[in-house]
């Protein structure tokens, strides 16, 4: 473990305070909940400089994933991102995906359309290192087993936005994917791989549901385009005690 996080720091002011990046991650739980979605509709929630990535005919990839970090170089708190599939319009399909940067992940690029957290210090520190766009509201994180039960919250604590429950279904353990996100910082579009270690189990959706709330919220919203109600995953992807280190994001030319 001493090793693996054997990285140099530097510190980053941010509206909260000053933190170290890159941001390390000890132990993690997750749940990445992968749906096949309509290219067009994903197209609506990218910037220009984005395309979706295109694995079947007039069909991309969208991703709603739960994180509980349990501790981290900024404190515990949790995440929900929802997130699509894109490359840059003028890239080479290769460039789009980690294996192109240190990782070798073959896992296309994210871009990150929503990721709420639950304290200040994580949405200041995303958004202003890497225009993450954050908001602070509670989330709940449960993974026991195969059952999952995920729950994002409106600011008042009490109105359903989304979740994200059931019982997954048969799979294997493979090692945990380093990922590879796309945000807008002040008009600057950045790339930023995040190297994970650790092992996920990658299973069939079985039970698991995402359901949406009626809610006007732009979370709710973001998910309607994707005709994400009541969808069943195409593959889930969950593990715990996974650890990660999340460096300064890169800007793409």
């Amino acid at each position: 473990m001493t090793a693996y996080f054997d990285v140099k720091q530097h510190p980053f002011a941010t509206q909260q305070g000053h933190i170290d990046l890159p941001i390390l991650y000890y132990n993690t739980a997750c749940v990445f909940a992968n749906f096949m979605v309509s290219a067009s509709a994903a197209r609506q929630l990218l910037p220009a400089a984005l395309e979706p990535v295109i694995i079947a005919p007039g069909r991309s990839i969208a991703t709603v994933a739960f994180f509980q970090y349990v501790d981290s170089s900024v404190g515990p708190y949790n995440e929900m991102g929802l997130a699509v599939a894109a490359r840059p319009s003028h890239r080479a399909g290769f460039h789009s995906t980690a294996a192109w940067h240190p990782g070798q992940s073959i896992m296309p690029g994210m871009y990150v359309v929503d990721l709420p957290v639950t304290t200040e210090i994580a949405n200041a520190a995303g958004r202003e290192c890497w225009g993450y766009p954050k908001i602070v509201v509670p989330i709940e994180f449960s993974r026991r087993g195969p059952q999952l039960d995920c729950q994002v919250y409106d600011a008042d604590g009490v109105t359903s936005l989304c979740s994200l429950s059931g019982r997954t279904g048969m799979g294997l353990k493979l090692p945990a994917p380093n990922l590879m996100t796309y945000t807008q910082r002040q008009g600057t579009l950045l790339r930023t791989v995040i190297a994970m270690r650790g092992g996920m189990d990658h299973t069939r959706a079985g039970s698991v549901r995402l359901r949406i709330s009626n809610s006007p919220h732009h979370l709710c919203e973001h998910l309607r385009v994707l005709d994400l109600d009541k969808a069943t995953p195409l593959l889930v992807q969950s593990g715990q005690g996974l650890q990660a280190i999340l460096p300064a994001g890169e800007t793409v030319d």
